[in-house]
């Protein structure tokens, strides 16, 4: 700072408070002479402390970290900033700059109307600004030792700097000692009060003069220009850190813009590739579907018009008009049970679903879901299948037999489980082998599986799919058969733990027998108990027109339940007692509600009525039986499993007609 005069430009900084940067407010200085704005500093020292125990008596400087006491400690810390002295000389500056942004005039000239002159002095004291000749003429007569200020910067004429040295903020004096021992500057009632055992307490020019003549000065000069360019290399490094850091932030927001991007590109793939094969499943089965309801819309425009046209013929006694009709609406009877006789071997309900799996967070193939279609068996509506001879009085006519020992078998089979499919291939469990394996209805041998566990019973799902029940480990393997092969779709694993003898699929759960028990399954495993019977239930089928359960029930002594009927609301009913039929093994159902079960003692295929009531034997050991055990319906067709000790594992096939 220009001595006497306003501070450079250089030098301006010392006009800023350290903290908020701006222009002094209200300057306190701290023993360690940096000064702040009070208001600046109050906050500071709030915010210091705040962390630290209540009785905190220090703080340190913002600017060079020294520990600083309080005048007075017993105040609350929201007044500590208030008790520093206020830096007067950087108050007077302030002023004296905030003045020469206009033109100054001396005071006594203004008031002769003399504005020519140009101030050159400011006192203090006097608070008036005098030109060269006021000082001389009237400041200097009447302020010999006041503080004068020159406001031009002329370096050629300096006030006396002792009669403007800075006061005590203790006493109100004027510092002009200085305390080597405790390094503070003081005044004269400090030296009597604080600092009379203190050995060097020199005057404040005879201490500069002795810090000139030695090396301190220098060695502080040279100490500050090193620690002003570890600053600045600091500065600088900060700075470029905050850049860094700027440029990692911009960096990541754009690779989180692309990262969404990306996201809504595969999620667009994925949700088309879900659509597409959405509308290529639905496509498939409307055409199907519309296919077989134009069928029988023309079938029934014809016999509507036959019927029309026969009774008119009739009506008009029109003889060779009535043979006409007559024998055309015998051919379109016929044409009507064929067609119902056809149907009903594969007539079913077609069900679309979105089927989400649960827990998935991230962008896989399968985070969209998958398209499920689900085909169920059901019964001709409104009782029309009568239109055909009824199941329950049509003769019985083996159409096949083939072995299940398929060239690559070490040992013999064991099948206790059987699905036929509409599609003309039958599905088989291997016990002994822990395997299924696929066949044509004639016999040709197609491909095989391996399940974990040793399979048992099985059911049908929809026509493509069936479920096999596994005893050890317990529980479910559901299998697809796609392109004469079979694929594993997914395991369930009972969360009771218990083996799986007999199974059945409804309505999205299957029921499974574990011994004497019968649980309805969930896909996640849980298993809730339906009934619990007094002997072993080897197998289960599901009565589509009634929806009930049936149950085949191991029992040997006469008068105790071989089939049994299980309600969803857990309500029984026995079907069949022992008697024709001892040992009860497989059992399915037919369209018309006819139940088919295998007998194991002796070796008879029986089928009745859906409550019982009428009972006849297809099949005796007389047939070439030797130990019947799975049994599958499909459509006027029935395939048993013989698992015979002998090691004549086969199946055979049989039409009702």
């Amino acid at each position: 700072m220009a001595e006497g005069g306003l501070p450079s430009e250089l030098d301006l900084h010392l006009l800023e408070c350290p903290i908020c940067l701006e222009r002094l407010q209200q300057p306190k200085s701290l023993s360690c002479l940096h000064s702040f704005c009070q208001d600046c500093l109050g906050t500071y020292i709030t915010k210091e402390v705040s962390g630290k125990m209540a009785s905190a008596t220090t703080f340190p400087c913002p600017v060079c970290r020294r520990m600083t006491h309080p005048v007075n400690q017993a105040e609350t810390k929201d007044k500590w900033a208030g008790q520093f002295p206020t830096n007067t000389v950087i108050q007077d500056l302030i002023q004296l700059r905030e003045r020469s942004s206009e033109p100054l005039h001396g005071k006594p000239c203004q008031t002769r109307g003399n504005i020519t002159s140009p101030a050159k002095f400011w006192c203090k004291a006097m608070n008036i600004s005098f030109c060269e000749t006021c000082k001389i003429q009237h400041h200097d007569i009447l302020h010999k030792d006041c503080g004068i200020l020159n406001v031009t910067g002329n370096q050629s004429k300096r006030p006396n700097k002792e009669t403007y040295a800075p006061r005590c903020y203790q006493h109100g004096e004027r510092m002009v000692r200085y305390c080597e021992d405790h390094q503070l500057l003081c005044c004269n009632e400090c030296v009597i009060e604080d600092h009379r055992r203190c050995e060097q307490v020199p005057k404040v020019t005879e201490y500069c003069q002795k810090v000139k003549a030695g090396s301190q000065l220098e060695d502080m000069q040279a100490a500050l220009k090193k620690g002003k360019e570890s600053m600045n290399a600091l500065v600088k490094d900060f700075d470029e850190q905050l850049q860094t850091m700027i440029q990692n932030q911009e960096m990541v927001l754009q690779s989180i813009s692309d990262l969404r991007q990306n996201v809504d590109k595969r999620l667009d793939k994925l949700q088309k590739d879900i659509t597409d094969e959405l509308i290529k499943l639905f496509k498939n089965e409307k055409r199907d579907m519309e296919e077989s309801l134009r069928q029988c819309e023309r079938l029934m425009n014809g016999m509507k018009n036959t019927l029309k046209s026969s009774i008119k013929a009739v009506e008009e006694n029109d003889n060779i008009e009535t043979i006409v009709f007559y024998q055309r609406g015998q051919a379109e009877v016929e044409s009507c049970k064929t067609l119902v006789t056809e149907m009903s071997k594969s007539f079913t309900s077609v069900s679309i679903e979105h089927q989400i799996v649960p827990g998935h967070d991230t962008i896989s193939d399968d985070l969209m879901g998958k398209i499920v279609v689900k085909i169920q068996p059901r019964c001709i509506p409104g009782g029309h299948s009568d239109l055909g001879k009824s199941m329950s009085v049509r003769r019985v006519k083996e159409i096949g037999k083939f072995s299940i020992k398929t060239p690559s078998d070490k040992k013999d089979s064991c099948s206790y489980g059987v699905a036929y499919l509409s599609c003309a291939q039958i599905v088989v469990s291997d016990y002994s082998k822990q395997k299924l394996e696929l066949f044509t209805d004639k016999g040709q041998y197609l491909h095989e599986l391996t399940v974990r566990g040793n399979p048992w019973d099985m059911c049908r799902v929809d026509t493509n799919t069936v479920a096999v029940a596994v005893t050890i480990p317990g529980g479910i393997c559901v299998v697809k058969v796609e392109a004469s092969k079979l694929f594993l779709t997914y395991e369930i694993n009972m969360s009771n733990g218990k083996p799986c003898y007999g199974i059945t699929h409804i309505d999205g759960k299957f029921v499974v027998s574990t011994g004497r028990e019968v649980y309805s399954v969930t896909q996640d495993g849980a298993a809730k108990l339906l009934y619990n019977y007094n002997n072993f239930c080897c197998s289960l089928t599901h009565d589509p027109i009634k929806g009930d359960t049936l149950v085949s029930v191991s029992n040997n002594t006469p008068g105790v339940v071989a089939v049994s009927r299980l309600s969803a609301d857990k309500r029984h009913t026995d079907v069949m007692k022992v008697g024709v039929v001892k040992d009860a093994r497989g059992i399915d159902v037919d369209r018309e509600g006819n139940i088919y079960v295998c007998s194991g003692k002796p070796y008879n295929i029986v089928q009745m009525s859906w409550d019982g009531t009428h009972v006849r034997k297809l099949m005796t050991s007389s047939d070439g039986f030797d130990s019947t055990h799975a049994i599958s319906v499909c459509g006027d067709t029935f395939v048993v499993t013989n698992t015979g000790t002998t090691g004549d594992n086969f199946i055979r096939v049989f039409q009702l007609y």
